[in-house]
């Protein structure tokens, strides 16, 4: 039986390079591929931003134009929320989808609080090694640009989710939600609940693990996805 193909996918402000060091790790065991989502690792950041749609949009473009068999799906943050509402819409592109880190609950005053640190000026005066980082990483697109987007993406996601109860309920292939119990972005209730809405949906709390994707042990993503590749 041949080992389905593990598509590895990036969170907000970041890009496929964030995915190298899990990449490097599953290489051996399975077909792994990153992709950078569009407006971000480099490429063109549209003048208006970009919306969840618009990167469910290159999402699903980019897998349909790329495989000719449904994918595994690891999503980090905003990275699993765009492969939840996919999975929904496409469940023939993908045999599962595992999330870690991705906030589910959002609203109006949720999309407020979230990006009130998404200022550029903030960033570079409060946190400049993020600035850096972020430079180097959109290179040679203007990080500034990148910011702006994503805090739009996010008041977009404010006032309308994409991923409704029935939507949930009519997803039709299993989303496994990992929820590190050190993450002080994402609550365990938020979580919980998704993966109980979610017709094949599952919960796994991962203790001591904290949000940022660069602090997580990836030995146990590594362990969690050649596991699940082997049993598709």
């Amino acid at each position: 039986m041949t080992t389905p193909t593990l598509v590895l996918l990036h969170g907000a402000l970041g890009s496929a390079r964030q995915m190298a060091g899990l990449a490097a790790l599953l290489k051996d065991d399975v077909p792994v591929h990153t992709w950078d989502f569009p407006g971000h690792g480099g490429a063109p950041v549209p003048d208006a931003g970009y919306s969840m749609a618009d990167l469910v949009a290159g999402l699903e473009h980019w897998l349909d134009a790329s495989f000719t068999q449904p994918v595994i799906v690891f999503g980090y943050s905003m990275g699993g929320y765009a492969a939840t509402v996919l999975a929904c819409r496409r469940p023939d592109l993908m045999h599962h989808v595992m999330t870690l880190g991705t906030k589910w609950s959002w609203s109006p005053d949720i999309a407020a609080r979230e990006v009130r640190m998404l200022d550029p000026e903030v960033i570079r005066e409060k946190v400049p090694a993020l600035a850096d980082m972020l430079a180097d990483r959109h290179a040679p697109q203007d990080w500034t640009a990148i910011v702006r987007a994503t805090r739009h993406l996010l008041e977009g996601l404010g006032r309308d989710s994409l991923l409704s109860d029935s939507d949930l309920r009519e997803c039709a292939i299993p989303v496994d939600i990992l929820w590190g119990s050190e993450d002080r972005m994402v609550s365990r209730e938020e979580s919980e609940r998704v993966a109980g809405i979610l017709p094949h949906g599952q919960f796994h709390a991962l203790a001591g693990q904290r949000h940022p994707f660069e602090q997580v042990d990836l030995h146990i993503l590594h362990d969690r996805l050649t596991k699940l590749a082997s049993i598709q």
